[in-house]
């Protein structure tokens, strides 16, 4: 512990201190005043570490409150580009996004937030209140925006929206450049969204126990003198991997093998797509 803070310190210290009590379920003013907390070191008249503090006056742990610092300080990022999360975890998603535009000149995150204005649903006249808004645009896609407005400077070669010449983005116009990057960060989110789709209609892999799969493999389809085998071997680099396979118990011969893996389910699990065929 260190002397007393000066009064203006602990004039701060008991601001900060009823911010976080006011505040427990707005994560950005909690983020925002714990992490003042946490720099300035007014946790130290009383505690030897911040932790010890969170826990001692908030009952927090340190990951909770860094889990909230880091909410508040995307929110913080997030704000001028007119996305306003309602939780610490819909902050937190945008925390990819919030790297790159804190990364960007002014002039950049100027045209993110117009991309994100161009890209936020209408309101909906049917909805009844504010919390029922579809108020953002999902993380990965203003990720894209942040992306896509990063690598096209203004030495980039595009093409030109009138002639479809190739130019430098440097000599269009305002007008023109916001529309060859916004085109671009279409065709970027539409790669991405369809993906997305591909992801979500493709069959989902069985969901197998593969210790049941096993014994049930042994107990059913194995033949009189077969045996199934879980090996596991050096692989010469000072790793292992294992090896599920059926073996001929009189002749040795190995009747069928899975891939190998690094994990005895794994093993099993690709004896047991490699024996379904």
């Amino acid at each position: 512990m260190t002397a007393p803070l000066e009064p203006h310190q602990a004039a701060r210290l008991s601001a900060l201190e009823q911010t976080v009590r006011d505040g427990l379920r707005d994560f950005r003013r909690t983020g925002q005043a714990l992490s003042e907390i946490r720099d300035n070191g007014f946790y130290r008249t009383t505690h030897d570490s911040f932790e010890a503090y969170l826990q001692s006056r908030w009952g927090f742990t340190g990951p909770q409150a860094g889990r909230l610092i880091e909410a508040a300080d995307v929110a913080r990022v997030l704000e001028p580009l007119g996305i306003q999360p309602r939780t610490e975890a819909q902050a937190r998603s945008f925390r990819a996004a919030a790297r790159l535009v804190t990364e960007m000149e002014p002039e950049q995150q100027r045209v993110v937030a117009r991309l994100v204005e161009a890209a936020a649903p209408a309101p909906d006249p049917a909805h009844e209140s504010d919390d029922d808004l579809p108020w953002e645009v999902p993380a990965a896609e203003v990720r894209i925006m942040a992306s896509v407005v990063r690598k096209l400077d203004a030495d980039a070669t595009v093409h030109h929206p009138d002639s479809g010449d190739e130019v430098p983005l440097g000599t269009l116009s305002a007008p023109e450049r916001f529309e060859v990057i916004r085109t671009h960060v279409d065709q970027k989110t539409q790669a991405y969204r369809e993906k997305q789709e591909a992801k979500a209609s493709a069959p989902r892999p069985e969901n197998v126990n593969w210790g049941d799969w096993v014994l049930n493999y042994a107990a059913q389809q194995l033949g009189p003198g077969q045996r199934l085998e879980l090996v596991v071997e050096p692989d010469g680099s000072g790793a292992a991997r294992a090896v599920a396979r059926v073996v001929d118990g009189n002749t040795g011969e190995v009747l069928a093998a899975g891939q190998g893996a690094v994990t005895l389910k794994k093993a099993a699990l690709n004896l047991a797509a490699e024996v379904r065929g």
